[in-house]
């Protein structure tokens, strides 16, 4: 059925001069990789392509497809349309404005974030879904690959240094940007479409169940202080998860000028490295564009450092790494203001709670090693049943890792009175 599908967005290509103009088919196959076991909100294919132009000269390219998800509840549940909606604007208006607001340079320039080289993207929805897609070259053409680390969830020093450079660099052209022209880069911003939110004003498939995640954790914090609650925790509980869905939006709203493009969901699983000859890494690359969203850069932030660190790099690293991204931000803003390591633990402070949300449920699916987390099993059930089926992933190791990132949340955002 894939192979059919990806088949026919070939054609389409084709005759959308995707790969230059009068070019015709010569060869198409799947490749031998496959996504990433999280990968659960669309389908993702990788092939070669192969088309002639008018003067026979050919021209191969390893390309990957991402399609919808078959089912037509799993679209709407994690809300397909979108994601591909905004996937598109941002290789096909975004990215090209962002980039010609380089203050030098190339596409070689240090400053310059690497991004992914977009081929074509379709957004029918209804009735054509199934063949909606956004294609991309295999980045593994330019040497980036997944991460070479011995753990599932976790970046050691050298690969959380280097991403969190590239975020800043990725930042820096939201900041160029509104210094060069406010109005276009907001024009352009206002044309993205909410990916996490639905129209009971519910976040994603969780909603009033991070409020059960979360009491799970304290609960586990509050084991490990002798059954005691300090008062950190008991702020954690009275003032954020009162109304959880409202502190989310509270810190999900943007506030100027700090505010950027966010990536959305900047995690290792969207990540890809490129390494010397010595095997370390030099540069990350982002992908999976589907949830940008405008914010503040503590919503990157404080997503990837909880999701892809354990407590004993937070304890060791975390000043470093904010150090570098701090560095790398003003290096490649130029004369452009952006904000010191300072203004950052504020907004970390005030924003942070976005990647705690976040981990407290992603890090348990991402923990789960019994089978496969399959989201159909959110679908129709009760606020009851959906925690309860989100706290049995990953069992007690799951509870500890989100009682860590709680803890170090608590550390940083608010001092024990």
């Amino acid at each position: 059925m894939m192979t059919t599908a990806s088949a026919a967005a070939v054609a389409e290509m084709i005759e959308a001069g995707a790969f230059g103009p009068d070019c015709r088919f010569v060869s198409f196959a799947l490749d031998g990789q496959h996504a990433e076991r999280d990968q659960f909100a669309s389908s993702v294919l990788y092939g070669t392509v192969t088309v002639a132009d008018r003067d026979c000269h050919r021209q191969s390219r390893r390309l990957v497809f991402k399609f919808k998800h078959p089912l037509p509840e799993m679209r709407a549940f994690v809300k397909n349309d979108e994601q591909f909606h905004n996937e598109i604007l941002f290789y096909e208006r975004i990215a090209p404005s962002l980039l010609a607001c380089r203050s030098q340079g190339d596409g070689d320039d240090p400053a310059t974030p690497s991004l992914c080289r977009y081929f074509y993207g379709r957004n029918d929805c209804a009735d054509l879904a199934t063949r909606d897609m956004v294609v991309l070259e295999n980045e593994s053409v330019r040497g980036y690959r997944s991460a070479i680390t011995e753990h599932r969830l976790c970046l050691d020093f050298d690969h959380l240094s280097v991403a969190l450079r590239a975020l800043a660099k990725y930042h820096s052209l939201s900041y160029r940007a509104k210094h060069v022209d406010r109005v276009k880069f907001m024009d352009l911003v206002a044309k993205l479409k909410d990916t996490q939110w639905n129209d009971d004003g519910q976040w994603l498939a969780i909603g009033a169940r991070l409020e059960g995640l979360f009491s799970s954790a304290l609960d586990k914090l509050t084991s490990r202080n002798g059954g005691k609650d300090d008062q950190r925790a008991d702020w954690f509980r009275t003032e954020l998860l009162a109304d959880t869905c409202n502190t989310l939006k509270r810190v999900m709203e943007p506030a100027e000028p700090l505010s950027v493009l966010c990536h959305g969901d900047f995690n290792r699983n969207n990540l890809l490295f490129r390494y010397d000859d010595g095997g370390r890494p030099v540069d990350a690359l982002a992908y999976d564009m589907a949830t940008v969203r405008y914010g503040s850069p503590a919503l990157d932030l404080s997503f990837f450092l909880y999701m892809n660190t354990d407590r004993q790099t937070r304890d060791d690293h975390w000043d470093a790494l904010l150090d570098a991204y701090c560095e790398t931000l003003a290096t490649a803003a130029g004369d452009v203001p952006v904000p010191d390591r300072g203004r950052l633990d504020d907004e970390m402070r005030e924003r942070a709670f976005y990647g705690l949300a976040h981990g407290s449920f992603f890090l348990r699916i991402m923990l789960e090693e019994q089978k496969p987390v399959d989201p159909m099993e959110f679908i129709g059930k009760t606020d009851d049943e959906v925690l309860e089926v989100l706290l049995s992933f990953g069992g007690d190791r799951a509870t500890e890792w989100v009682a860590d990132i709680v803890q170090h949340y608590l550390d940083t955002a608010r001092a024990e009175t």
